[in-house]
């Protein structure tokens, strides 16, 4: 049975999520093609939403706007799907050398970053760190998704719409404004890591990168805040954290096993940075590890194809895409249906 809708949705990570969502909200009908990948880098994710970059203390890439946008998005999408994914959480950076005091003293009087950090550091609270080492920087407005629990409930969303089609895409079975039985109007590739594999945009330059993270149990670490130093410890439930994250840029690729397997010294990495952090004993529950998409530039892939009127592609929202893409995702979708322009920094005709 033929089945006619007006965008084909290729990914289920969160960008295929967050666009498949804003579409449904404005009267869009969508079908999303997604193999339910364990290994996607959106499914492995912590979830962070952080305006600075912390290893230089600057401001990111248009982050008032991202962060004024932001609310309005999650507080749709939670109130859409009845359950919290979106929460604010106190980010303490941990700093502990005089010249990080006073590089944070220094980057607080630049007018773009003291919006977002609070001048004065205070002591370490907390019995379990070595206080001696350690202050704590505050950055305003940080928060956390709970990515795999909201990929997860919006796919049985999707599936009770029948709106999702669990399979690998087989672009032998693409044609113009179809896709075996499917009739679509626009078909939007938001493929993560596999866009570097994609037929169709075969100049685009991903490179990938491999991501490894523990998850721990611990009993006396804090709850109510984002750990940061040369990790981030990252409180998901009662005495659960994440910590990573690991960066590869190169590993076996021989299988898909091979790339996604557990690389037992990034493990002892993230362990040894955990206990530079904190001096209390914790269980290590879990290992996992997901592919990333990056761009040269650090930008994200957005638009359409140049010379095929019915494809696009939406990728590349990279480490930072619970901050990015709510707001990117608003704008693509006015750039297909309004003809708006697109942000010239995430315009995937940069490169083509």
């Amino acid at each position: 049975m033929n089945k006619k809708v007006d965008y084909l949705i290729v990914g289920q990570g969160l960008a295929g999520t967050f666009l498949a969502f804003e579409l449904m909200q404005k009267g869009k009908s969508v079908m999303v093609i997604d193999k339910g990948l364990k290994y996607s880098s959106s499914r492995v994710a912590a979830g962070v939403i952080n305006p600075i970059v912390l290893r230089r203390f600057t401001v990111t890439w248009r982050a008032k706007e991202f962060l004024n946008y932001n609310p309005f998005f999650y507080e749709r999408l939670d109130k859409y799907l009845g359950k919290q994914y979106h929460f604010s959480l106190p980010l303490k950076k941990l700093i502990s050398s005089q010249d990080e005091i006073d590089f944070w003293k220094h980057r607080y009087d630049k007018e773009d970053v003291r919006d977002y950090i609070y001048r004065e550091l205070t002591d370490v609270k907390e019995n379990l760190f070595p206080t001696e080492k350690f202050k704590v920087g505050l950055v305003k407005r940080a928060s956390w998704l709970n990515i795999s629990d909201l990929l997860a409930d919006f796919r049985a969303n999707l599936e009770a719409k029948n709106a999702l089609q669990e399979e690998e895409f087989d672009f032998s079975n693409l044609q113009t404004n179809r896709y075996k039985n499917i009739e679509f109007g626009r078909v939007v590739f938001c493929e993560g890591a596999r866009g570097k594999y994609n037929p169709l945009f075969k100049n685009l330059p991903f490179s990938l990168n491999k991501g490894q993270l523990i998850t721990v149990k611990n009993n006396q670490l804090p709850s109510d805040s984002l750990l940061k130093k040369k990790v981030f410890i990252l409180p998901t439930s009662e005495n659960v954290f994440k910590v990573g994250a690991t960066y590869s840029w190169k590993w076996d690729t021989s299988s898909e096993d091979a790339t996604h397997k557990i690389e037992p010294e990034k493990t002892e990495l993230l362990k040894n940075h955990l206990e530079e952090i904190t001096m209390s004993n914790y269980e290590v529950v879990a290992v996992e590890t997901g592919i990333r998409p990056s761009i040269k530039d650090r930008r994200p892939l957005i638009g359409q194809h140049p010379d095929k009127a019915d494809v696009y592609m939406f990728n590349g929202m990279g480490t930072r895409g619970c901050f990015v893409a709510p707001l990117l995702i608003d704008e693509f979708i006015n750039y297909c249906e309004q003809g708006a322009d697109l942000h010239k920094e995430v315009d995937l005709g940069r490169f083509l």
